[in-house]
């Protein structure tokens, strides 16, 4: 009759194995093996107790995330209904949804990997082949415990955001400044097709004519934000108005420096050989990107803006380096 001991496999025979296999062999997955392993061998069970702890860590984010978004809900259900329709409040909470799905994929990403996982591999190489399996779980479970751990921290700025107008006020002044470099990044193509310096002028141009698209967006989004900020802070104590103005001549100064960019795109056009027969080659693809962009309503996804400018760049293979 058998014992533990029939069923135990040596490390090392591990090693030789895989090595016999593949040729070579990952020491950082011997050592996770020898973690487990009593008096340099493996038995079934010590693996099946590995598997077990892969699968309760795993459990254990899951159940983190429903915590994290269930505080964040709950922040959001203490506002009036007016305030839980602001697009500022919509466009951070389907932010963090977006990161909730995100993890949440990972982790069942995990959960597929340990399904195919045997508890009891009863081979050396099948131990081995686990043991890399177990591996990546584990390091899936880290990560997505990494990233939740910024969302708790999240938790905290949202809700002094939620009532605190001059983090709101702050927040929003960071995002025109962000929308600038879409501006400037604008402008430096357009100067390299105006003074030649271009390898690629239609590229450049290209390139300038989607981020002047966006920044239609941009200002349209910016414009409704600035409005809903400027009715939130009329309803709290204190006295915005000058916080306000000063916010909406940023933007005024913003609409000025893009209305030149397009006059601008106008008068490039003149400069660039055979521009229309190239024009006319990517107008399809360019009344698309436009549509497809027409089609956002606020609170806009940023990300989803950003791939529809990537693939465009993709597509054309546009290089402006």
């Amino acid at each position: 009759m058998s014992d533990d001991r029939d069923r135990r496999v040596a490390v090392s025979t591990v090693r030789d194995r895989v090595e016999e296999r593949d040729g070579d062999v990952d020491e950082n997955v011997l050592s996770a093996i020898e973690e487990w392993a009593e008096s340099g061998s493996v038995t079934p069970e010590a693996m099946a107790e590995w598997h077990r702890e892969r699968r309760e860590e795993r459990e254990s984010r899951a159940g983190a995330i429903d915590a994290v978004e269930a505080d964040i809900h709950d922040l959001v259900a203490d506002l009036d209904p007016e305030e839980q329709a602001n697009n500022q409040v919509q466009s951070r909470v389907e932010e963090y949804e977006a990161e909730f799905d995100r993890l949440r994929d990972e982790l069942d990403a995990a959960a597929d990997l340990l399904a195919e996982t045997p508890r009891e591999p009863a081979s050396p190489t099948a131990i081995y082949d686990a043991a890399v399996d177990l591996r990546r779980c584990a390091g899936t479970t880290h990560e997505v415990g990494h990233a939740l751990h910024h969302l708790s921290d999240e938790v905290d700025i949202f809700e002094t955001w939620l009532h605190d107008p001059e983090r709101r006020l702050e927040e929003f002044d960071d995002e025109i400044s962000g929308s600038e470099q879409y501006l400037e990044n604008t402008e430096a193509l357009l100067e390299r097709v105006e003074s030649g310096q271009s390898p690629e002028p239609f590229d450049a141009w290209l390139a300038a004519y989607h981020l002047q698209q966006v920044m239609d967006v941009v200002f349209t989004e910016l414009r409704a934000d600035v409005s809903e900020l400027e009715s939130w802070l009329d309803g709290q104590d204190g006295d915005y108005g000058d916080d306000v103005a000063d916010l909406r001549d940023r933007l005024d100064a913003l609409a000025t420096r893009h209305e030149a960019c397009s006059r601008r795109l106008d008068e490039a056009a003149d400069a660039i050989d055979d521009f229309e027969s190239k024009r006319a080659g990517v107008a399809d693809s360019l009344d698309q990107f436009e549509g497809a962009l027409s089609g956002l309503e606020p609170p806009v996804d940023w990300a989803t803006v950003e791939q529809l400018v990537q693939a465009q760049f993709q597509k054309h293979d546009i290089d402006v380096r």
